[in-house]
């Protein structure tokens, strides 16, 4: 086998007593965990490896820092060491003047790791050190937590405890009975110096370990604990070494099921040197019963490790060419663990009886590893431990082929050997030229807030990252990002470059890595220029290398722009994806601004994954055919037909380089920051199978003084090589690429220009005409996936709500989202909580109780608006599955066609007919959650009900009704009529708690959202629908909506929380909303759905002041003024959020930005319920106004989907006070038809401009 290269795993230790082990390389990075769950953050990354528990050294009195390992953060003239015996293992750092000497122990007797750093002062003067540990909290099964790092940090809580000098961690639950860990870390010795456990204030945004915030300045730690976001833990001590002197600082990290036992262990942990002795003989112990020399077992904890690191050199070869088809149950493989394959030759092959011993090895120190030994079953009887013998002559060659490729090792013949460890050699940045500033007067901004603001067309939102010569790259607090999208591939890229690309499914299919780590903001595609006359190099994108001058973010509807210059050159980048082509270009315009000639390389790199998470690249294999990269992965289950390519489109007298080498790129423990491959001549030409891999293009060209340059990157994917070939023939002419580019920028215009407005309040405005739009289709319906979510599913309920935005301007969309989720329900009425589409095609069977009734909701209002009743012929066919079993939540399956079919009207009336239920209350039973999917055990044993579901269908019934009317169903006409009518009595008996609605009953008859209850005790949700609906009584309407303005919203906060108090200590079981720290999400924060409904109801009650201003509330413009706003609101403010943190310390900070419903309910209730703007039947705009009494008039311009047909409606409002009804209309000159104080305004696509003016006065 080829030995491995220079790897973190070389010599590295695996320290445990059986229940909690750590992972210690070399270089000081590595892992902790308890049983099954992940302790620390550790992505076994064997390029950048950048993760571990960390200690720095900072010297006071220069402020220079370092730390006691090669990594993080490595000294120029440092000497480290690495050395173990059986008790433990130790790093040593010598750096000016200071040694130091971290010892390593993990106790045998409790779950505790005890590091004690020793300190000696080996210069002549005195010296002041700080001391700071650092590590990220999990806590959580390290699968999950990779799956979805921001979701995992929410459910965590930390706690300082001064007196004992710790801190603490714990899981909140989210399912009932959850294991919980706590973890508490604490410090002796020298001076107490503080505590962090806020990874962003610790690390700073845009920064690494390499150079936290924490350790660039002086100022001390700030003490923060709590819900923190995003969980770390850092203690500091304080030490005056004078010469020759030593200290000893201790640090101890453990884990307990419980505070109290957490605590305990720092009573009763052991002293180092009494833990290390005792590890030591117990080690010895193990070694002599497994009958291993202190050799092979070092070996097998450097294999261990190389393997969990997901080693290259160790995976089968040519397993690109495997079936993507999994590996049949029956075999004994447990799916938990990670496989390593030996094939034996024959009874007594040495290297297979030497696996065989690290496997009983590994499984004493508690490994997640299981050994495939692939051999005749005679000649291996009997075998013991984490091992599964399979005869060859038993089982399928194609199955045995199939485990190879799964596996992270696979043995034929000699055992791996580890290469000889080399220094790491880092290619040195040459010192930063200074730039100068443009004097010129940057174009003003809309709504500039220090960090961005909007074009003057509103079309663009412009960030501007200027330079500081001390701080250097300014940046948003949060990430500011852009989703770009068409049906099939789509790019996240955020105000730096850093972003991730994807293939028909942004999930399960991503080309480049998913990070989700809004602190670092990593890159795992990048770009960087190098002047080849004097080595210089930097960013052409803000990140990851950026050059000592300002840059230019332009995020717009479906591009972005970079700008920046430096180096005498003038330089540009546009991000964006074509229309209807399945790749992503970059577009580079370089313009040589110099009196002479220049020679440049431009780089690109891109990280490819074809797949889920990075694990995924182990079985990918690349090839270079005719200038184009290409990357397969047969392993990617129904994506492996896909055939990835890359290339770099470079003027014709450049000299080209690739590379498929990542580790070859980046260089060992580097980063994109400051890659290997910038201090090298040309990047290496490699391809193929087991290789860490990714796109790697180089183009050396020279650029004469004022010549122009333009390049493109291309990245996409096809089902075929010849595909792949000719998408990059198309684009290889510049003029192509700028067609592209234009054909974009045109689709869009014309889709979310469809409907502009113009009111008093520019805030609601640029909103409305464009960016929710955009958000709503680009992000939700086509690219399904953000910064802070990335699903790539269709939810049931979400994409039916999105597709209704579309009415105005796609409607053909939302009539085909009605027939594709009628095809997603079950022959019992019940549906697929959420699906992968095709090729996938599987999803989630749940007990939720609203998803089935968005069908019959949307096809109603879609009814309303277009009048298109064909609609309800449509012909679609139903699913089949197993039923969820007694005590079954949910259930992740592959439904099959039933072979049954019937039209959209039925697959409506199924949905209904499933969903008129009665509870003791006789309201609707709420199962394991309603719309709030965070209320998973309110209804969980088939008694709770719900009150906000009693009043959904209330309106839904009261909308559909009409189609069975026209349908002449007079059995179900009967039937819901009548189930209306008791929902009614329902609502306003037992729904109703005296001065607001309940929002729902428990399984054990406990009131929700009741005065009575001792947390949520009102709930947003139920005030607005009970409005909605018209089932409350007008009185009871007021004074629900009285209830929620006084509880639920702060004009202060610029807040509709969804419920308060939040759900923290109730005795109650409400599901996992009670997970979430308070205030974040559903459980106490504004999450933004809702307040949607909330001012749609306040506007349907016709309290025109108070709708107008909570619009303006919603708006992220709102939250983002001024730069302290900024600072608190921190997320995008051209988008909107989710959710908006309700508690302190977060009050008023955004959460997830761009993949929500709510840019679509946004959209709607500003046009609808506020402008009072709806269509009617497909033939006539109604008018009703709900807008206050300050505004004087207002317009909507109206572009029909035919493209050439237009309305222009001026309103102009005459009104004092609410209630102001339309007096007068006018279309086009002729008096129009009023009903109901609104205008009626006959519509038809006839190619003309229209013009329509509405008068206003009070009723």
């Amino acid at each position: 086998m080829t030995p491995i290269p220079f790897s973190p795993a070389a010599g590295a230790r695996f320290l445990s007593n059986g229940h909690l082990r750590v992972l210690v390389t070399a270089a000081g990075t590595g892992a902790t965990d308890l049983g099954e769950h992940a302790l620390t953050r550790w992505q076994g990354d064997p390029v950048e490896d950048g993760d571990g528990y960390f200690i720095y050294l900072r010297d006071l009195d220069s402020g220079e820092f370092w730390s006691v390992g090669a990594q993080p953060c490595t000294a120029a003239g440092a000497r480290y060491g690495f050395g173990s015996d059986d008790g433990g293992a130790w790093l040593t750092c010598r750096h000016l003047g200071i040694e130091a000497r971290l010892d390593i122990v993990v106790a045998p007797e409790s779950d505790v790791e005890l590091r004690t750093l020793t300190l000696r002062n080996t210069g002549t003067r005195a010296r002041r050190i700080e001391v700071t540990s650092y590590l990220e909290v999990v806590l959580n099964k390290r699968e999950a937590e990779a799956a979805h790092p921001a979701f995992s940090k929410l459910f965590v809580q930390t706690e300082s405890v001064p007196a004992s000098g710790a801190v603490l961690a714990r899981r909140r639950p989210r399912g009932a009975g959850e294991e919980c860990i706590w973890l508490v870390h604490a410090a002796s010795g020298g001076e107490e110096a503080g505590i962090e456990t806020d990874r962003k204030r610790f690390i700073g945004r845009g920064r690494s370990l390499a150079a936290p915030a924490a350790l660039a300045t002086s100022e001390p730690l700030s003490g923060t604990a709590g819900n923190v976001l995003d969980p770390s833990f850092s203690l500091r001590r304080k030490v005056t070494l004078t010469p020759d002197a030593n200290a000893v600082i201790a640090f101890t990290l453990g884990a307990a099921g419980s505070r109290d036992a957490a605590l305990a262990l720092l009573a009763s942990a052991p002293s180092p040197e009494l833990a290390a002795r005792t590890a030591g003989e117990r080690r010895a112990a193990l070694l002599t019963a497994l009958a291993l020399d202190t050799e092979q077992a070092a070996y097998a904890e450097a294999l261990a490790a190389a393997i969990l690191y997901g080693e290259s050199t160790l995976r089968a070869p040519g397993d690109a060419r495997v079936s993507s088809d999994a590996v049949p149950d029956g075999l004994g493989l447990p799916k938990e663990r990670v496989l390593c394959v030996v094939h034996a030759i024959g009874a007594r092959d040495p290297h297979a009886q030497a696996l065989l011993d690290a496997a009983r090895y590994w499984e004493a120190l508690a490994l997640p590893l299981h050994l495939v030994l692939i051999g005749a079953a005679a000649d291996w009887p009997g075998l013991q431990g984490p091992v599964t013998q399979l005869d060859p002559m038993q089982v399928l060659s194609a199955d045995l082929e199939r485990i190879s490729a799964q596996a992270h090792m696979v043995v034929k013949g000699e055992l791996p050997a580890f290469a000889p460890r080399a220094s790491i050699l880092r290619p040195p940045r040459p010192p930063q030229r200074k730039h100068a500033q443009d004097d010129a007067e940057p174009a003003p901004l809309q709504f500039f807030n220090g960090d961005g603001g909007f074009s003057s067309d509103g079309r663009e939102y412009v960030i501007r990252l200027a330079w500081d010569g001390a701080t250097g790259l300014s940046r948003p607090p949060l990430p500011w990002t852009n989703v770009i999208a068409n049906e099939q591939v789509g790019v996240l890229v955020s105000e730096t470059g850093a972003g991730t690309t994807w293939s028909r499914n942004s999930r399960e299919h991503r080309l480049t890595p998913w990070f989700n780590d809004p602190v670092r903001d990593p890159h795992g595609e990048a770009l960087y220029l190098r002047d080849e006359d004097d080595g210089s190099w930097w960013s052409p994108m803000p990140g990851p290398a950026p050059a000592a001058a300002g840059y230019e973010a332009v995020h717009g509807f479906g591009y972005t722009t970079f700008r920046h210059a430096s180096y005498g050159f003038e330089q540009e980048c546009t991000v964006f994806v074509p229309r209807h082509d399945p790749l992503k270009i970059v577009r580079i315009r370089l313009r040589n601004t110099d009196a002479r000639s220049r020679t440049l390389s431009l780089f690109s790199f891109q990280q490819l994954v074809l797949g889920a998470t990075a694990d995924s690249a182990r079985h990918i294999c690349t090839t270079w055919d005719t200038g184009v990269l290409l990357a397969t992965n047969r392993m990617a289950g129904p994506f492996a037909d896909g055939v990835t390519f890359a290339a770099l489109v470079a003027p014709p007298a450049s000299a080209s380089f690739h590379s498929a080498d990542r580790a070859a790129f980046i260089g060992p423990q580097g980063t994109t920051a400051r890659p290997a491959a910038l201090g090298e001549a040309r990047l290496d030409g490699r391809t193929g199978p087991g290789l860490d891999p990714c796109a790697a293009f180089q183009a050396r060209l020279t650029i004469a003084a004022g010549e122009q340059v333009e390049f493109a990157v291309l990245l996409g994917e096809t089902t075929s090589s010849e595909d792949a070939q000719a998408l990059v023939r198309r684009y290889r002419s510049g003029a192509a690429v700028d067609q592209a580019l234009l054909e974009v920028r045109q689709f869009w215009h014309d889709t979310v220009g469809a409907i502009e407005i113009a009111t008093p309040v520019p805030a609601i405005d640029l909103m409305v005409n464009g960016w929710l739009a955009y958000q709503n289709l680009s992000c939700r319906i086509w690219g399904r996936s953000a910064f802070y979510q990335s699903g790539g599913a269709f939810g049931y309920r979400d994409q039916l709500q999105d597709a209704s935005a579309l009415i105005y301007t796609l409607p053909e969309m939302t009539r085909k989202q009605i027939c594709l989720h009628a095809a997603h329900q079950f022959v019992e009425g019940d549906v697929l909580h959420w699906w992968h589409p095709a090729p996938l095609e599987k999803g989630m069977r749940t007990r939720f109780s609203d998803d089935l009734l968005w069908l019959p909701y949307i096809t109603a209002f879609y009814l309303q608006s277009t009048g298109d009743w064909s609609v309800l012929d449509e012909v679609e066919g139903f699913l089949s599955a197993p039923q969820l079993e007694d005590g079954e939540d949910e259930v992740f399956l592959q439904p099959q066609q039933a072979g049954v079919s019937a039209d959209v009207y039925e697959h409506c009336c199924r949905a209904l007919d499933r969903s008129l239920t009665k509870g003791a209350h006789g309201l609707p039973l709420m199962g394991t959650g309603d719309w709030n999917d965070g209320m998973s055990r309110v209804g969980r044993e088939g008694r709770g009900e719900s009150v906000w579901m009693g009043f959904f269908l209330f309106r839904i019934i009261s909308d559909f009704l009409p189609a069975c009317e026209k349908r002449g169903d007079s059995a179900r006409i009967a039937a819901y009529s009548a189930y209306r009518d008791h929902l009614a009595g329902a609502l306003n008996a037992d729904g109703w708690d005296g001065a607001w609605y309940r929002r729902a009953f428990y399984d054990n008859g406990a009131l929700m959202g009741s005065s009575q209850s001792d947390e949520c005790q009102i709930d947003a949700l139920a005030q607005a629908w009970a409005v909605i609906s018209g089932a409350a009584p007008e009185e009871r309407a007021q004074k629900a909506l009285d209830a929620m303005e006084e509880r639920l919203v702060s004009d202060h906060d610029g807040l509709i929380r969804l419920l308060t108090p939040p759900f923290v200590h109730t005795v109650q079981d409400p599901g996992y909303i009670k997970g979430y720290v308070a205030g974040v999400r559903e459980n106490g924060g504004q999450y933004t759905h809702a307040a949607c409904w909330a001012v749609r109801a306040v506007a349907e009650a016709g309290r025109n002041e108070r709708a107008a201003q909570l619009l303006e509330m919603l708006s992220p413009i709102s939250h983002t003024l001024t730069p302290e706003a900024v600072a608190r609101y921190q997320v995008e403010p051209y988008v909107i959020a989710a959710d908006i943190y309700g508690a302190e310390p977060h009050v008023g900070r955004g959460g997830w930005t761009w993949y929500t419903g709510s840019a679509g309910w946004a959209y709607r209730v500003a046009l609808e319920s506020v402008l009072g703007f709806t269509l009617v039947g497909g033939a006539a705009i109604r008018i009703k106004p709900v807008v206050p009494a300050a505004w004087p008039r207002f317009s909507i311009r109206y572009r029909l989907p035919d493209g050439a047909t237009s309305y222009h409606i001026e309103v102009i409002n005459d009104a004092i006070g609410d209630g102001a009804l339309v007096v007068a209309a006018s279309l086009d000159g002729q008096e129009a038809p009023i009903e109901g104080g609104a205008a009626l305004i006959p519509m038809k696509a006839d190619g003309a401009a229209h013009r329509v003016v509405i008068v206003l006065r009070a009723a």
